[in-house]
């Protein structure tokens, strides 16, 4: 049986996620691209190798979104999947007309297939878009569990806030310095 070709569409979040937790490994899927939209100066860099695995060992190619259709020709791509964190409702159902009329498959991946696994008990704190105050809650939600007397420790999803993105493989965030060492918004 052949890979599935796949490109995941996103703004350098949620895709790369989507893409560590399910498709690094998976030998079903062969992804041809990332797409973004979100992130200036993100389309046309590399997804590196050392971030890819070694099913990708040249790493995979980051293109602006608005190529979608010449990359769905060139790659004879079978499905997308749609790996925005923070889409209005109105502009996921132009993306998926869109995938639609070019004639791949679109996606959406869940919990199931995308949730960390944790042994710990977990607060999400997500919101629609950039700029809602996840972090102003994020502070406040780690102040209540140390009044509880518990110990929060926050992760996220990789970031590209600094050009190269394998500077930011693991990121530990004990200090407020270490907000600025990881170039954070």
């Amino acid at each position: 049986m052949s890979k599935k070709k796949v490109i995941i569409m996103g703004a350098a979040g949620r895709d790369f996620h989507n893409f560590n937790v399910y498709f690094r490994e998976n030998e079903d899927y062969e992804v041809v691209a990332f797409t973004a939209e979100q992130i200036p100066g993100i389309g046309d860099r590399m997804y590196p190798p050392e971030l890819s695995g070694p099913l990708y060992p040249k790493g995979i190619q980051i293109y602006p979104e608005e190529k979608l259709p010449e990359l769905i020709e060139k790659f004879d791509v079978e499905q997308c999947i749609l790996a925005y964190s923070d889409l209005p409702y109105e502009t996921v159902g132009h993306k998926i007309a869109w995938v639609n009329q070019l004639g791949p498959d679109i996606r959406f991946m869940g919990p199931k297939n995308t949730s960390i696994k944790s042994k710990k008990p977990v607060v999400a704190v997500c919101a629609v878009r950039t700029g809602c105050g996840k972090s102003q809650t994020s502070r406040r939600v780690n102040q209540i569990l140390v009044d509880f007397g518990l110990k929060p420790v926050n992760i996220r999803h990789p970031m590209p806030y600094d050009p190269d993105l394998t500077s930011q493989i693991a990121q530990r965030y004990e200090t407020l310095e270490d907000l600025d060492k990881y170039r954070c918004t």
